[in-house]
């Protein structure tokens, strides 16, 4: 049996915009965005899709929201 592994973007990886698409499509991945938004307090959905990059790029908010966006891409 062959093993699949996943990689996923580290810091740094961001940009405004990321899983916009993928939010818009699936109801799993708007789900998980919806889901760790709630769990974090803020708009996650909001700040990855709209900004701004200064938010976005703030390691508290990076790092759910490349994780987010990385296992909404999981869904597609």
């Amino acid at each position: 049996m062959p093993k699949i592994a996943f990689l996923f973007p580290g810091q740094g990886a961001q940009s405004v915009g990321m899983g916009r698409e993928l939010h818009g499509e699936l109801p799993a991945a708007r789900a998980l965005f919806e889901r760790a938004g709630e769990v974090l307090g803020i708009d996650l959905a909001t700040l990855c899709f709209e900004g701004p990059a200064e938010a976005l790029n703030a390691t508290d908010v990076s790092q759910p929201a490349l994780f987010v966006a990385s296992l909404a891409a999981l869904e597609s």
